[in-house]
């Protein structure tokens, strides 16, 4: 983090609370930072660094029962709906006159799953351009955590498992070539995320064709893939960038999932465009 954002806890319910970073200038655009399952806040520290120099508020946030947010061990507090009451409450929390969000993974799939959600309810587009880096697939539940019959384990036995999966997650993850010091640092920050959260999420995320994103209004998104992505098949960027006329795709290399540890600069770059985009509709 850097000094000049500023840490809070955000009550969202009794017995549920986030914790939000943020730097309020004053400025009438907010990018609003979205971290995919099993991440944190932190994740976005290479932007923060950047935008915190820029005429632009930031808000970030670890979703529930990561990073320093509240935790639990009820399947029912890591639903769809959960998850997506809590990106409402501190979007309204945040929000300014224009409204950007920057999501990877599977926020790309909660980010996608809201606006559908408000949507469909108000028909009214919150905010004004996305960006999407490696967005999680969205048209099927998981499972579970291996999505085979290891999902059938009992926890206990399961975390015996942990160092095996972690070490298949980097595999896929991370460009060969990443800096083994900053997959070491990002194995670290990411040991306080038990497997049940991790299973609850992923069997409980929101589900939606992509098709379905033809219902909204055309707005200015972004899509960014790592050339080099083990996680997310190229043709879900397709398939989102089909069913969303306002976007464009970049593909960057070397990189793998983790875009924006990975290739910082380049995306850097590609949130400016998408702000002058914004301010040019």
């Amino acid at each position: 983090m850097t000094d000049s954002l500023q840490e809070h806890t955000l009550p969202i319910t009794s017995g549920r609370r986030l914790h939000v970073a943020t730097r309020q200038t004053g400025e009438p655009l907010t990018l609003f930072f979205v971290h995919g399952g099993g991440g944190n806040k932190n994740q976005w520290r290479e932007q923060f660094a950047y935008f915190s120099h820029k005429s632009v508020n930031l808000v970030a946030w670890d979703a529930f029962g990561h990073g320093k947010s509240q935790n639990s061990k009820r399947d029912k507090d890591f639903t769809a709906d959960a998850f997506l009451a809590d990106f409402q409450k501190v979007f309204e929390k945040y929000k300014t006159e224009q409204n950007i969000i920057i999501a990877h993974s599977f926020g790309c799939r909660l980010t996608l799953a809201w606006l559908l959600q408000v949507w469909q309810k108000h028909h009214i587009l919150p905010i004004d351009g996305a960006m999407l880096l490696g967005p999680a697939p969205h048209e099927q539940s998981r499972r579970g955590l291996f999505n085979n019959w290891m999902d059938k384990l009992p926890l206990p036995v399961m975390e015996l498992l942990r160092p095996r999966l972690a070490r298949r997650f980097e595999a896929l993850a991370w460009h060969p070539n990443t800096d083994a010091n900053l997959v070491a640092q990002e194995r670290l920050a990411t040991q306080g995320n038990t497997l049940f959260m991790m299973r609850a999420m992923l069997r409980n995320g929101p589900v939606f064709k992509a098709q379905s994103l033809r219902d909204l209004p055309l707005f200015p998104v972004t899509l960014v893939a790592g050339k080099q992505d083990g996680l997310v098949p190229f043709s879900v960027v397709e398939n989102v960038s089909a069913a969303l006329p306002g976007s464009t795709v970049s593909v960057l290399e070397p990189c793998g999932h983790q875009i924006m540890l990975e290739q910082p600069k380049l995306v850097n770059q590609l949130i400016e465009q998408l702000i002058q985009r914004v301010k040019t509709a």
